[in-house]
């Protein structure tokens, strides 16, 4: 794998959005459902890279984005007289933030909570973390959906729910770090209900996933669904059928004979309403 992480690495150091095709890449793309082969190159969205940072994360522990210079301007500036050669983006090391339904946060002793249409950016070393334990969070992977969280359906355990965003600079790590304090039946993943979807939900190794509550009504013919998407994710879809037991299983084996692939966004716009899988 060294050197799949390290073409990852480069890929999102570079800022690329395109590579040329190669067997490594071949390889990267079928197990992760990610890119566009357009002749002899490789072409990425902003979400193929996403998903590829996540897999690394989730596979291997490791940033595949992470610079050594990352923490911010305020940060560089007590290292170096230039604060500009600092890396990281003004709000990346900021974590984003939502409360649905009953549930606060913890900021510089003080509670909060956020109307719908709007977020909350917090500085890692204000949010008290012990009285994060206590809530419901809901990590998703899909920042643009933060704006929109209260479209987000949950059943009635999981409707007072703290929403938190994953990150994709600094903040990355930050949420990690507060994924592994959580207690695992307070903590859920929200990710596409497809095999890419669930098996990156499954690396995490605790918690659980957020998936739709009818996830056996879903199948081939539902409006948002992505056959072609799903039929890019084999690789994905074999690890969840060989790792996979009870309900996983049982999904994985909904999914292949669907073709399911239904992503996040539509999720939320339809109001689906969506429910904890646990792996607890």
């Amino acid at each position: 794998m060294p050197a799949e992480i390290a073409a990852i690495e480069r890929l999102l150091r570079g800022g690329k959005t395109k590579v040329r095709l190669n067997p490594t890449w071949e390889q990267i793309c079928r197990e992760n459902g990610v890119g566009q082969v357009i002749g002899r190159e490789i072409h990425f969205t902003p979400d193929d890279k996403q998903r590829l940072r996540d897999y690394v994360l989730a596979e291997h522990g490791i940033d595949p984005q992470f610079d050594s210079r990352a923490g911010g301007r305020m940060a560089m500036a007590r290292k170096d007289a230039s604060e500009k050669l600092s890396t990281a983006s003004v709000f990346g090391h900021l974590l984003v933030m939502a409360t649905a339904g009953q549930s606060t946060v913890r900021v510089t002793g003080k509670g909060v909570s956020t109307p719908p249409g709007s977020v909350l950016s917090v500085l890692p070393d204000c949010l008290n973390a012990e009285h994060l334990h206590t809530q419901k969070l809901i990590i998703i992977e899909n920042g643009g959906l933060m704006p929109h969280w209260a479209d987000l359906q949950l059943t009635e355990s999981w409707k007072d729910a703290v929403i938190l965003y994953r990150g994709h600079r600094e903040n990355a790590r930050f949420v990690a770090d507060i994924a592994r304090e959580q207690p695992g039946h307070n903590l859920a993943w929200f990710f596409d209900f497809d095999p890419a979807g669930l098996a990156m939900a499954l690396d995490q190794g605790r918690g659980n996933a957020l998936i739709p509550q009818a996830w056996f009504d879903f199948g081939r013919h539902t409006a948002f669904n992505q056959p072609k998407t799903h039929r890019n994710q084999m690789n994905a879809l074999k690890r969840l059928k060989v790792r996979g037991v009870g309900k996983v299983l049982k999904i994985a084996e909904h999914m292949e004979k669907e073709e399911l692939a239904l992503m996040q966004e539509h999720l939320v716009l339809r109001q689906v309403k969506m429910s904890a899988l646990s792996f607890e």
